[in-house]
């Protein structure tokens, strides 16, 4: 016989809390950040490997053209929000957040640590998205009256 106490509730609740975050939303982030991880990425080997520019100044042209691609799919596809120059300058601002943190742990793998940059790339692809998403949803791309996108 199941027996349901309040230790048994609250971890449904938790589960329930985790199975809504990681559903629908939070996937079209994901799928839309691997987009922008492999755009990223690819410039920054591109640039760095085969013209040997700097891979910081490498890292930050990925993250550009990264960002433009991710501000149209996130607003379309994963947040349903109209592309508007006030949402895309808070999603830049959260952008180059990431673009700062992001910078600060390849200069930390490369010249700190005396590390691959790719090694320093790998440990931003599995911050930076996280503290992305939470800016975008909570802040970025919140609003008291949510302004949906209309797909014909």
């Amino acid at each position: 016989m199941l027996c349901w106490n309040k230790k048994s509730w609250k971890y449904a609740r938790k589960m329930s809390k985790i199975k809504r975050l990681l559903s629908g939303q939070f996937f079209k982030y994901g799928f839309v950040g691997i987009i922008g991880t492999v755009i990223h990425t690819g410039i920054l080997w591109l640039l760095t490997e085969q013209t040997g520019l700097n891979p910081l100044l490498s890292s930050i042209f990925g993250y550009l053209l990264s960002l433009l691609i991710s501000y149209y799919l996130n607003s379309i596809l994963t947040f349903k929000r109209s592309i508007t120059l006030k949402f895309f300058i808070k999603y830049a601002t959260v952008s180059s957040f990431g673009l700062f943190v992001n910078i600060t742990i390849l200069f930390i793998f490369e010249n700190i640590l005396l590390m691959h940059y790719m090694i320093g790339q790998i440990i931003s692809i599995v911050v930076v998205p996280i503290l992305n998403f939470i800016l975008n949803k909570y802040w970025a791309f919140n609003t008291k009256s949510k302004k949906k996108v209309q797909v014909e």
